[in-house]
């Protein structure tokens, strides 16, 4: 058993990212002259705490490896399965069988997607998660306002109601649990059939209450293919429509 908890990064990229509408998944678009996954990778290893990141991608994937094998903290795990939760659940049962972590040790779960985490953020979340016993999660409040809609048999979309936002969040990511822990919450909800957006949803329905740690714009999530020149500009990396900044 180790000593002392450690941090790991686990990156789950075995995504197709159909929504992306590209011929590569979306973790392979270019984003400055490195791919999406690359600077994502990155943002995780920004702080030196991160003792290594694992990047989880599907068994087929040939591109994988080659980004990062002159990258000694990191660890490319063929393991990808059918959905989000299966491949995070299966890196982190590979993971303890094999002692490359421990079962207190806390694993940040970043998505592949999501290059626009600063050193800042990540500060943020290992230092307040830490110290709470559930772990926690980087999540922004909701500042729209909600509706819910309905929809038409002709196919229309029609707003319903105004669902109150107090109290919501949205979540981003990392999202930072103890490894054993996040893993018996997965497999469990697995074997019940429950849903399992993200990593916290699995750890709340054990009746545990994860911290929401303050995130930040920036750190959003690339879903459509638009969003990657959202982020292009966030980065300063390209001027959104070729426009200056």
């Amino acid at each position: 058993m180790a000593t002392s908890a450690k941090y790991y990064g686990l990156v789950p990229a075995a995504g197709q990212g159909k929504r992306f509408g590209a011929d590569a998944p979306k973790q392979y678009a270019d984003l400055g002259g490195l791919t999406v996954l690359e600077r994502s990778v990155n943002a995780l290893l920004a702080d030196d705490r991160v003792h290594k990141v694992f990047v989880v991608c599907a068994p087929d994937d040939t591109r994988c490896a080659s980004l990062f094998e002159s990258v000694p903290k990191v660890k490319v795990l063929p393991l990808g399965g059918r959905e989000r939760v299966n491949t995070v659940l299966n890196a982190l049962q590979y993971l303890l069988e094999n002692m490359w972590v421990f079962e207190t040790d806390w694993v940040l779960v970043h998505d592949a997607a999501r290059p626009g985490l600063t050193r800042h953020l990540l500060a943020r979340l290992i230092d307040q998660a830490s110290e709470h016993v559930a772990g926690g999660l980087l999540a922004l409040p909701v500042a729209d306002t909600l509706k819910k809609a309905s929809v038409s048999e002709e196919g229309d979309t029609s707003s319903q109601t105004t669902v109150s936002r107090t109290n919501m969040w949205c979540a981003q990511t990392p999202q930072m649990f103890r490894a054993q822990a996040l893993s018996l919450a997965l497999a469990e909800c697995l074997y019940q059939g429950a849903e399992v957006t993200d990593e916290a949803s699995a750890i709340e329905t054990m009746g545990i209450s994860p911290l929401l740690v303050m995130g930040g714009l920036e750190n959003m999530k690339i879903t459509q293919a638009q969003d990657l020149e959202y982020v292009r500009c966030l980065l300063n990396l390209q001027p959104l429509d070729g426009e200056a900044n």
